[in-house]
């Protein structure tokens, strides 16, 4: 798993160049619908996050919503092709005579009629395609007249970052996982954008190192479950409180972490202050989610349980294919 999560960087350097640069006049597109599981829907909302005048809508369900019709561009996202939710959607797309992209590695998905198909290498977990799967989204974006810059060479530029900073980031990570093996992570986001990422981490956490781990936003949490922290108190020994700081958040927000810093100053077995790095919003996005991968893979580690297989999940699948 380890060598999987080095390989975000070339990941997306490969997957820069993958979708045709001729852009296309498609008429009216009022709503971007990103549709995807797990490890391939993760991508549609670091999408939104990027592009919020775009109307990006990620669905994570069998159905779309009413309102998809042909003014819509659908990107249907399933690695392995096969993702019943996802070919529920493809469905009742093709229905509603959306534009329609799809992205996978193989499988039924790749057999489907599309406007425009985009093959990724296979052979990986969904989770650890995320290179793969997230970055034709914006090329597909601006073929499709939905942004008027050409994103490859920030993707480019993005790949080389994260390349640079990989000692860094997985020195850092070794020590945030030691602090957090055995214990129960609460991750804030200070912002919308930085939710996707604790969303990862979360997800992260749980399929990498099989532990649970909780996630809320500012400012959000300052309306509820700031007056449950620390209750009951036989946990807060195995709490641990992880921060994610996007430097571009509300000034406001900035504060309301500051003030419940104090409030359970002492509370829980630690708390963690994560910095994002990097000069554009693209570049502290990845740099905290390859962080947050890293601290899963080493939570692993140290709780010596192997990162890789999903058990629980191919369990469900199999009971699932048997109701047919």
């Amino acid at each position: 798993m380890k060598r999987i999560i080095e390989s975000l960087p070339q990941q997306i350097k490969e997957a820069a160049h993958v979708v045709p640069k001729r852009r296309m006049r498609s008429g009216v597109i009022e709503r971007v619908l990103v549709c995807g599981m797990g490890g391939s829907g993760i991508s549609g909302e670091i999408l939104q996050s990027l592009y919020p005048r775009c109307h990006i809508i990620p669905n994570k369900a069998y159905s779309i919503p009413e309102y998809i019709d042909n003014r819509a561009l659908a990107i249907v996202i399933s690695y392995s092709g096969n993702t019943e939710e996802t070919l529920s959607n493809y469905k009742q797309l093709r229905r509603r005579n959306a534009r329609i992209v799809t992205i996978s590695s193989n499988g039924k998905l790749m057999r489907k009629e599309s406007d425009l198909k985009i093959r990724v290498p296979g052979g990986l977990p969904p989770r650890g395609a995320l290179g793969y799967l997230f970055t034709p989204l914006p090329g597909v974006l601006y073929r499709y007249r939905l942004i008027h810059t050409d994103p490859e060479r920030a993707l480019l530029n993005c790949a080389s970052f994260l390349r640079k900073q990989r000692r860094r980031i997985e020195a850092k990570a070794k020590t945030i996982a030691a602090k957090i093996v055995n214990h129960l992570p609460l991750i804030y986001a200070n912002s919308d954008p930085f939710l996707t990422v604790a969303k990862r981490w979360q997800c992260q956490f749980n399929e990498n190192s099989k532990m649970l781990a909780h996630i809320n936003v500012f400012p959000e949490m300052n309306h509820n479950e700031i007056v449950g922290l620390g209750r009951p108190r036989q946990l807060n020994k195995h709490i641990v409180a992880i921060f994610l700081n996007d430097p571009y958040a509300h000034i406001r927000n900035r504060a309301r972490v500051a003030i419940v810093q104090r409030i359970i100053n002492n509370m829980f077995n630690a708390v963690i202050n994560v910095q994002p790095q990097g000069t554009s919003k693209l570049q502290r996005l990845f740099w905290t989610i390859w962080l947050g991968d890293f601290v899963s893979y080493y939570c692993a580690v140290r709780s010596k349980v192997d990162p890789l297989p999903v058990a629980r999940i191919d369990h469900l699948k199999e009971k699932l294919a048997q109701l047919k």
